[in-house]
């Protein structure tokens, strides 16, 4: 501020130069209400000046305090001016922002978000209108993949993992798939869509699976009294009833009583009395009537020999071996036709039978004897053959015979029929004496 002489109004007025305030020696400090003489110009030449009334049109003492008080604030105003010029540096709006609806970018303030701002539909529309670049853009693209993707979707299934699903073969475009546990995504629940023309799964969103029964407005209200039924829909609702026979599909062509009737047959047997006999014991036992079933085993061949004395008759002596020269018959039993030797095995029960006519003028005494030492194996099973009138003896009887034995050998060996005692000239006669074996 500064007072200069104004020569036509014949006194001073004030002045206020913003742009030479520098001038004015106050600085940047504060106004003490004081200005330099030096800082007066168009000041007069001499004191007093000119003689002049001070009518109506000067300011009077009061008057002129008023405006010197004005002046000062004016000036304090522009101090302050020139204080806040620090807001030219590039950080000066920082710590007045939030960054959240106002932020400084570039040096430049900008509104990032307006909280609270309302817009109609109608404004919304307006503001959109025309637009090729931002929202409208935006919503075209979403709608157009959405439509592309969706042409022909399949569903292939659920998966356990990203990896797993990435993994899999022979995909289309619209396939659509859920990851149980998306690594990819924080281990949330997944959907997918695969685009083919992008070749790659592109993600729908995440989600979470219930398995609690979801409430229906058609839905029954309560359960009880529904054991057994299924729901399905009637009327438009979904309701608990029971399951008719007609109503299901893929049913066999027979009817209810036909199908009763025949599983009523499955059970007659022409066999059923002897059934009932059948049983199984508490070890697992085949039984009939109670009694375990012990079924036969195949028993091997029974051994037996026949053979008889043919052509000529055999002179017989004390320790005479009986030879039946020809063998007529018989298996598993050895027998040798030129010593009479026959061999019978350990462990076998066999019945020796011999049957003879004996010519003797006393007696004969025949015995089963072992082949190897002619030892009698059973003495008491012996035959004798007698003379009808023996001239050594009072016994006057018919040819007694035949000799008829019973052995179980403890080991296989050879046997024979001997004469162990003869008395008088005897012989064996041909065609008439035989000897026979059999196992039993």
């Amino acid at each position: 501020m500064a007072f200069v002489w104004d020569e036509e109004r014949k006194e001073y007025v004030e002045v206020i130069k913003i742009a030479n305030i520098g001038e004015l020696g106050i600085g940047g400090g504060e106004f003490d209400g004081t200005i330099a003489w030096g800082n007066v110009t168009n000041k007069p030449q001499a004191y007093p000046p000119t003689d002049h009334d001070h009518d109506d049109r000067y300011y009077t003492k009061e008057e002129a305090q008023s405006h010197v008080d004005f002046v000062k604030g004016q000036m304090e105003q522009a101090q302050g001016k020139v204080a806040s010029s620090e807001s030219d540096e590039p950080d000066y709006l920082q710590n007045k922002v939030d960054n959240v609806t106002l932020a400084v970018e570039n040096n430049e303030l900008k509104a990032k978000g307006l909280d609270g701002l309302m817009l109609t539909p109608s404004q919304i529309n307006t503001l959109l209108a025309g637009g090729t670049d931002n929202i409208p853009m935006q919503i075209n693209s979403i709608n157009d993949t959405l439509t592309s993707l969706t042409t022909g979707m399949r569903y292939r299934g659920k998966f356990e993992s990203h990896a797993e699903l990435t993994g899999i073969g022979n995909t289309e475009n619209g396939d659509l798939a859920v990851v149980l546990s998306d690594e990819t995504r924080g281990d949330a629940r997944s959907m997918y869509v695969y685009n083919d023309p992008l070749g790659f799964w592109e993600f729908i969103g995440a989600f979470e699976f219930s398995d609690e029964f979801i409430g229906l407005s058609d839905t029954p209200n309560s359960y009880a009294g529904a054991g057994g039924k299924v729901v399905k829909v009637s009327g438009g609702q979904l309701v608990f009833d029971n399951v008719s026979y007609q109503d299901l599909t893929g049913k066999p062509q027979s009817t209810i009583t036909q199908i009763d009737n025949a599983v009523a047959k499955t059970h007659e047997h022409a066999n059923a009395e002897s059934l009932e006999k059948l049983g199984v014991n508490e070890n697992g036992e085949l039984t009939i009537n109670g009694v375990v079933y012990a079924p036969k085993t195949e028993m091997p061949a029974k051994h037996r020999l026949y053979a008889r004395r043919t052509g000529s008759e055999q002179a017989l002596t004390t320790d005479t071996d009986c030879v039946f020269n020809t063998k007529y018959g018989g298996e598993g039993i050895p027998y040798d036709t030129s010593t009479g030797v026959f061999t019978l095995e350990a462990g076998r029960t066999y019945r020796v039978f011999v049957t003879a006519s004996i010519k003797t003028e006393g007696f004969v005494i025949l015995h089963l004897v072992s082949a190897s030492n002619n030892t009698v194996t059973y003495d008491s099973n012996r035959g004798i053959w007698m003379s009808v009138t023996p001239s050594n003896t009072n016994w006057k009887e018919a040819s007694a015979g035949p000799l008829l034995a019973y052995i179980t050998p403890n080991i296989t060996q050879g046997f024979k029929i001997r004469a162990t005692s003869v008395s008088g000239e005897s012989f064996l006669r041909n065609a008439y004496c035989a000897l026979e074996i059999m196992e039993i």
